[in-house]
């Protein structure tokens, strides 16, 4: 069979040799494929640039795949399989045992996502180009044939029907106690956002456990108490976790037990946290603001902005003079640039002023491609404030 071939209108030579993983629909010569397909991708003079994967369903319509002139099989994926897990040896140990195994792009497969909980597998695909381009039996089949899993289910996006489907291996709850350096987190598959739990956050969870003996924590967008449960086992005298989700505030109570803390010591509160904050009086010690991306789209960055701006100029006022500040964003279209004039002008807003002690993003187990920092998401600063 054939294979397709796409032909580009702009040169974009260079920057796909360089690395960059991504060409979009506007560089592209329209074709009329209608699912997602591996093809020949060819710049202006008509010569072989690379392979890649066509998605007739996003703006992202080439992902590259390879530079070599043969086409890649499930052989060259393999392969990557393998060179991935090796570059996660570094984070698992006896203590962690959760952790992300294939990271998309940056481990060059594209749109394809996989976490591991314990014995458990969670695949993702990055769109509907991704989910038809990977053929997912042949993935669960190799993560089960190389001993990494007993278990692998896909997490259906919710736009469908949501929830898990099993692949390959034994059945499995819903639920699975998840470890990272040692602290445990009941994470639901099912019912979780992302894959169940936000493992890009592992180190920065670990350094707020280094940084809370003695104070009090409030822990915003708190979720299932990531950062909560990190506080109160590096001494915070009192942690609050606050969520609009009840599904959330109750994983964060249950962490907060399962890890043999002092329930005395923790509020979980389920409540809108804008309105939290246009009401609230009592400044804390340490605040931790890691909200929702605001930021989906590059058409929609300068409103995002403008919205975390508003909300670290709001939480900024709640920290006590000397108190500590830390905040974050997972939006991709958020750069790190974009991030320091938004904390700036945040507390220009608030007359308060910063050092900055921890600037830091997502873990060694999420890379991402050199020449592609769009794909560097994840953004963590931590200040000590006036």
């Amino acid at each position: 069979m054939s294979k397709l071939q796409i032909n580009l209108h702009r040169n974009l030579r260079r920057t796909v040799l360089r690395g960059h993983p991504w060409i979009y629909k506007d560089a592209v010569v329209p074709v009329k494929a209608k699912i997602a397909q591996i093809c020949q991708v060819m710049d202006g003079k008509n010569e072989f640039l690379a392979w890649a994967y066509f998605d007739p369903h996003s703006p992202l319509c080439l992902r590259i795949l390879s530079l070599d002139k043969k086409p890649p099989t499930f052989e060259t994926y393999e392969a990557r399989f393998q060179t991935a897990f090796e570059i996660r040896k570094s984070v698992i140990d006896p203590q962690t045992n959760s952790y992300r195994l294939f990271n998309g792009e940056g481990d060059l497969l594209p749109g394809l996502i996989c976490d591991i909980y314990n014995d458990i597998a969670v695949l993702q695909f990055d769109g509907q180009g991704a989910n038809e381009f990977w053929n997912k039996q042949q993935i669960a089949d190799w993560i089960i044939q190389n001993g990494i899993c007993k278990t692998v289910v896909e997490k259906l996006r919710r736009q469908t029907q949501g929830g898990i489907l099993k692949l390959a291996g034994e059945d499995c709850e819903n639920e699975v106690i998840a470890t990272e350096h040692g602290v445990k987190f009941m994470v639901n598959l099912e019912k979780g956002q992302k894959t169940g739990f936000f493992l890009d956050q592992r180190e920065n969870r670990n350094y707020i456990q280094s940084v809370s003996r003695d104070k009090s924590v409030l822990n915003l967008f708190s979720y299932s108490g990531g950062f909560s449960v990190y506080a109160g086992l590096g001494g915070a005298r009192k942690v609050a976790s606050l969520d609009v989700a009840e599904g959330a505030i109750e994983l964060a109570e249950r962490n907060w037990q399962l890890n043999g803390l002092d329930p005395a010591k923790h509020t979980g509160l389920c409540v809108d946290v804008f309105e939290y904050l246009n009401s609230a009086t009592e400044v804390w010690d340490h605040i931790i603001v890691d909200p929702p991306s605001m930021g989906h789209s590059e058409e929609h960055k300068e409103r995002a902005k403008v919205k975390y701006i508003e909300l670290f100029a709001t939480v900024a006022k709640k920290v006590r003079a000397g108190g500590q500040l830390s905040v974050s964003s997972c939006s991709s279209h958020i750069s790190f640039e974009d991030f320091f004039e938004i904390i700036n002008e945040s507390l220009s807003q608030s007359k308060r002023r910063g050092r900055i002690l921890r600037v830091s993003g997502q873990g060694p187990d999420h890379p991402f491609p050199h020449s592609c920092h769009e794909l560097r998401y994840l953004k963590f600063v931590h200040l000590i404030l006036n």
